[in-house]
């Protein structure tokens, strides 16, 4: 039993004339009277009585009939649902991002796509980059905007960013607008946690600027961080876009280290995104690909 099969026989059943009814699918009749032999055949029953010139449903034919209309309306939706889906008319698509991109930069973008495509849903995940990655892999997110390529990912550059270390206002350094990698050397600083690349970059700092300082707090999610940071507990190294809109911080360059992270977009390599997923990373390609101070 072929879908063409079902759609040639309801046309005959609500039709009840062969001619007509081949007319109306653009097919011969002694092409279509040959297919539904070939369905009765397959069903192992006759489906029509021949009434002089009127055909007419058998038991078979009227027990089939409604799943026959069940089956081609379930097909029509979903052809319906493909070009809809395709024509991003519907659509789903969920994307990750660390605290700093998903509160500083993606409220705006994403707005913006809504406005464009506001049938797509969104759905936002806001992690460090270690789990975002593994969501990425586990299939659990669409795109995630990670520092630097991951292991096993596609990855498009969208731009680079300036980090610096958050103080108090009230701290000893807060007055100059640069410091040298020596003047840390004695600070305490606020640490984020295993799965967020910014601690890796800090770790990373203090090895090529030969330094060994305090940790005053270890595990602190970026919100966090910045309230620790701007009551004096102590330093932390941060992008300068978490500093936008925060009061009672200051973010000081570092003269003599080149601290800047690079941010790109990601998906699995090996999944073909949906069509509102390809959109959502041409349009934050194009939003996104931008240098920051």
């Amino acid at each position: 039993m072929e879908l063409h099969h079902l759609r040639y026989f309801e046309a005959v059943a609500r039709i009840g004339n062969m001619t007509r009814a081949a007319a109306e699918l653009l097919i011969a009749q002694p092409s279509l009277s040959k297919q539904i032999q070939a369905l009765e055949q397959s069903v192992g029953t006759r489906l029509f009585d021949r009434v002089g010139r009127r055909i007419e449903l058998t038991d078979a034919g009227l027990l089939l009939l409604p799943y026959a209309r069940r089956v081609l309306r379930e097909v029509a939706a979903a052809r319906a649902a493909l070009r809809e889906r395709a024509d991003l008319t519907s659509g789903h698509v969920a994307i990750g991002a660390p605290p700093t991109i998903g509160a500083r930069l993606l409220p705006h973008a994403l707005a913006t796509f809504n406005m464009l495509h506001h049938n797509i849903e969104l759905v936002l995940h806001e992690a460090g980059s270690g789990p975002l990655v593994r969501q990425l892999l586990a299939g659990e997110v669409d795109l995630a905007v990670v520092p630097v390529p991951q292991i096993g990912t596609a990855w498009i550059e969208l731009f680079t960013e300036e980090l610096v270390v958050a103080v108090s206002p009230d701290h000893p350094l807060a007055g100059s607008s640069s410091i040298a990698s020596a003047q840390l050397a004695n600070q305490g600083f606020i640490m984020f946690p295993p799965s967020y690349g910014l601690r890796d970059r800090t770790l990373q700092f203090w090895r090529e600027a030969g330094l060994a300082p305090r940790v005053v707090l270890d595990g602190g999610e970026m919100a966090t961080v910045l309230r620790l940071a701007a009551v004096g507990l102590g330093v932390a190294l941060v992008p300068r876009l978490a500093l936008d809109g925060s009061e009672g911080l200051v973010g000081l360059s570092v003269r003599d280290a080149t601290l800047r992270r690079t941010i790109g977009l990601t998906w699995h390599p090996e999944r073909q995104l949906s069509p509102a997923a390809a959109a959502l990373r041409t349009f934050l390609t194009e939003q996104l690909g931008r240098n920051l101070p």
